[in-house]
């Protein structure tokens, strides 16, 4: 079997010719060597170093053994510590051959030698200048003087002979001293130059990628600012940006607004919270400001009840089994209801359980439950956020519109007013900029809506599609996705979980279930949790579900227990629908 370990350069014949080059110069070196052994001669350069090799071993053995050493001066080489440490080691053993391959002054100590010119050589064996190296290669290699071993006996005239050149060596040993300490200067003061370089080639590169982060981070706002946003263009465009140059912080800035915008609660916290540590373009005070208030509204929120997330068997499909021992009538879930854009018909939270009144019934669809409507006050600060997703100003439209998405105690809120905004640009074409930015602003908040406001608002959603086809192509894309969303919608009820702490509680517990079960939620069984309930009752809300039918169940919870609840949101909770827990407490 034959042996796979590397070969022994030590067992192979010593080289003719030894070439030291930069590594900028390997095509050089490579025609040199080449042109070399098609004239039989064995020349050695790195290129034949073999795998396992101790790389500075290797060389070391060549360069003692080779009988010239042909040092290749350029502009990359003369600045080359390992270059002019091997040509220096060739020099002081007599061998060195310098061959300028570029118009270069050659370094301290080697400008009084002979040296051969190769300038713009391409190969070409039969060219002068090759010529005359390849006479001086072969004249050093003829004439290499014998090792010690091979002369004579010493006679007495050689004896004398033999101290002098003693004396000489030793003058020669404190020369080389003295070169040592020149040439270690030298080596210092080429770390120093090399770092220089380094520092100096970084810089450059930093400026390129600034540069080039710039124009991106340019033609992502040109996207998002855009009388009709392409977000997903801006989401390319300021990603590539970052890659450029990951400090950029106001790519960051806008990169979490498009994050927001499109669903992306995590990426789009990351990256406002990046956008506020950035050193390269550094926020403005504004958007200082504004990031700072993103990071608040979308940071998880370690101290939130962990949310109820158990399955239920079909949303659209019949309610689960449970505990249903009191059956209430469906015409005693409208007490209190008020359906959106109608007067308020609420009765205050102490009024009894009775009530009269049909639940509402989609014209062609599932039942839609019921829900009450907002405050004045919210609803009045809620039209003004909207007006601002409509506005002139193309920052405040980017800010309003995020602020809604992000905020789950106002998107759902919001979508009947903004749908509303929609409708009116529409109907009275042309659209000016501002207003068909609005438009893709409110398809933007419906695809970040849960069902059960998709659903509730299904009328004035449906309306907004089909006059939104006619606005464009990219519209009419967006406008694509949300009618997509709205049909799903439609095959799913909202959750109610309801949670006791002792068995005492369960026929309250099972009488709201009842009528969740007959307002159209689907309502697993009841679960005993024992000390885990809190000391009151809770309603807690998850995520973005829809909080005109979360305060539909706490008036419910309060018909029921005569308890007021408390209303927890869980703004880190990512339903898929509308998710309600409610928390009967220890002290009811």
């Amino acid at each position: 079997m034959a042996d796979a370990r590397a070969p022994d350069p030590a067992a192979e014949p010593a080289p003719d010719v030894f070439v030291s080059y930069a590594r900028e110069n390997r095509e050089a070196a490579q025609r040199l060597a080449d042109a070399l052994a098609e004239k039989r001669l064995r020349v050695w350069w790195d290129r034949d170093l073999v795998a396992g090799s101790e790389f500075a071993t290797v060389i070391e053995l060549q360069l003692n053994s080779a009988a010239v050493v042909i040092g290749l001066w350029s502009n990359e080489s003369v600045r080359s510590a390992f270059v002019r440490d091997e040509c220096g080691h060739a020099l002081r053993a007599g061998k060195l051959l310098p061959v300028r391959i570029e118009e270069v002054d050659l370094p301290l100590g080697f400008g009084q030698l002979h040296t051969l010119d190769l300038l713009d050589w391409d190969g070409d064996a039969d060219e002068e200048a090759f010529q005359a190296l390849l006479l001086e290669v072969e004249r050093r290699r003829t004439h290499a003087p014998l090792p010690l071993a091979a002369l004579p006996p010493p006679t007495r005239f050689g004896r004398r002979l033999l101290g002098r050149t003693a004396l000489i060596l030793a003058m020669l040993g404190a020369l080389a001293g003295a070169g040592y300490y020149v040439k270690h200067t030298i080596d210092q003061r080429d770390a120093a130059e090399r770092e220089a370089q380094l520092r100096a080639r970084a810089q450059r590169q930093l400026e390129r990628n600034r540069a080039e982060a710039d124009q991106h981070f340019r033609a992502g706002l040109e996207f998002q600012l855009a009388d009709v946003p392409r977000l997903e263009n801006a989401l390319n465009e300021y990603l590539t940006a970052l890659e450029r140059l990951p400090g950029h912080g106001r790519a960051r800035f806008y990169l979490g607004h498009v994050y927001a915008q499109t669903g992306r609660s995590a990426e789009a916290f990351a990256s406002f919270k990046l956008a506020l540590q950035a050193t390269d373009a550094p926020l403005d005070a504004r958007q200082r400001s504004e990031a700072e208030q993103q990071v608040v509204a979308l940071a998880p929120d370690a101290d939130e009840a962990t949310p109820v997330t158990r399955p239920v068997a079909s949303a659209a499909g019949p309610a689960p089994a449970g505990d249903t021992s009191s059956q209430p009538t469906v015409m005693a879930e409208a007490r209190g209801m008020v359906m959106r854009g109608r007067p308020s018909e609420a009765a205050p939270p102490s009024a009894p359980s009775a009530a009269t009144g049909p639940v509402p019934v989609a014209s062609d669809g599932p039942r839609t439950p019921p829900h009450l409507d907002p405050p004045p006050a919210t609803r009045a600060r809620l039209e003004r956020s909207v007006a601002a997703m409509f506005d002139d100003n193309k920052e405040r439209r980017i800010s309003a519109t995020t602020g809604l998405v992000v905020e789950p105690d106002d998107l759902s809120d919001a979508v009947p007013i903004a749908v509303a905004r929609a409708l009116q640009a529409l109907r009275a074409p042309p659209l000016v900029p501002r207003e068909s930015s609005g438009v893709i602003n409110t398809l933007v908040l419906l695809q970040g809506a849960l069902p059960a406001t998709l659903a509730s608002n299904r009328a004035g959603i449906e309306e907004l599609l089909a006059a939104a086809d006619g606005a464009g192509d990219y519209t009419r894309q967006q406008a694509a996705k949300v009618r997509q969303q709205l049909q799903q919608a439609l095959q799913s009820k909202p959750v109610g979980y309801l949670q006791i702490a002792s068995e005492a509680q369960r026929p309250m517990a099972a009488r709201i279930v009842a009528r969740l079960r007959a307002a159209g939620y689907a309502a697993p069984a009841i679960e005993l949790v024992g000390t885990r309930a809190p000391a009151r009752t809770e309603l807690r809300v998850q995520g973005r579900s829809d909080r005109a039918y979360a305060r539909w169940v706490g008036k419910l919870i309060t018909d029921v227990t005569g308890a007021t609840p408390v209303v927890s949101p869980l703004r880190s909770a990512q339903p898929k629908v509308d998710t309600y827990e409610i928390w009967l407490g220890r002290d009811l």
